[in-house]
C-alpha cells in the first residue's frame, strides 16, 4: 500500500493534487493537520481517500485532533501535535503511542521534516508543502509490504 502523507498545507494544496495525480499508484492520503478542508479539494480533483487530523489552524471543523489508524497491519497514531508539545520534544507523542502499542506516529505542526525511530516507534513529520521551516517544501510517501515500512521525502516545487 503507498501512502502519501502530508501535513501544514494551509490552503495550497495544489502541489499534493499534482503529485498524486502524476503519480498514479497512491492509495491513501494522510494528512496532519491545518489543512482539513485542503484535504476535500484534493479528494474531489483526484479520487484518492483519506485520513486528516484537526490542526490548530482548522478552525469549524469536527474532526477529532487524533486518530489511530490500523493499516496493514501497521497501528499508526495520526495527530496535528500540537496538543503534544512537538514543539519542544516528542515525549507526549511517545506516551500516546506506547499507551495504544502504536508503531508510527505521524505528526506535523513544526512544518520541518522529522524521521526518527525512538525506541521501535517511528516518528514522521512530512514538513510543510506551503510553509517550510527547514528550507524546502516536502512530503513523504509511505509503503507498506507485509508490515515493512519503506519512507521516501518528497520534495516538491
Amino acid at each position: 500500500m503507498k501512502i502519501l502523507i502530508t501535513s501544514d498545507s494551509h490552503g495550497n494544496y495544489n502541489k499534493i493534487s499534482d503529485f498524486i495525480l502524476e503519480s498514479g499508484d497512491i492509495d491513501l492520503m494522510l494528512h496532519a493537520g491545518d489543512g482539513v478542508e485542503d484535504c476535500k479539494y484534493i479528494s474531489y480533483e483526484t479520487g484518492i481517500n483519506y485520513y486528516v487530523v484537526k490542526g490548530n489552524n482548522d478552525f469549524f471543523t469536527n474532526e477529532a485532533y487524533t486518530k489511530i489508524l490500523d493499516l496493514d497491519g501497521v497501528k499508526i497514531l495520526l495527530t496535528h501535535g500540537h496538543k503534544y508539545g512537538v514543539d519542544f520534544s516528542l515525549d507526549g507523542l511517545m506516551r500516546k503511542a506506547v499507551d495504544n502499542s502504536c508503531d508510527v506516529v505521524i505528526f506535523g505542526h513544526t512544518h520541518t521534516y522529522t524521521q526518527a525511530n525512538k525506541s521501535g516507534i517511528l516518528f514522521l513529520n512530512p514538513g510543510s508543502v506551503s510553509l517550510p521551516r527547514d528550507g524546502k517544501a516536502s512530503m513523504m510517501l509511505m509503503t507498506l509490504d507485509n508490515e515493512n515500512i519503506n519512507i521516501e521525502k518528497i520534495y516538491v516545487q
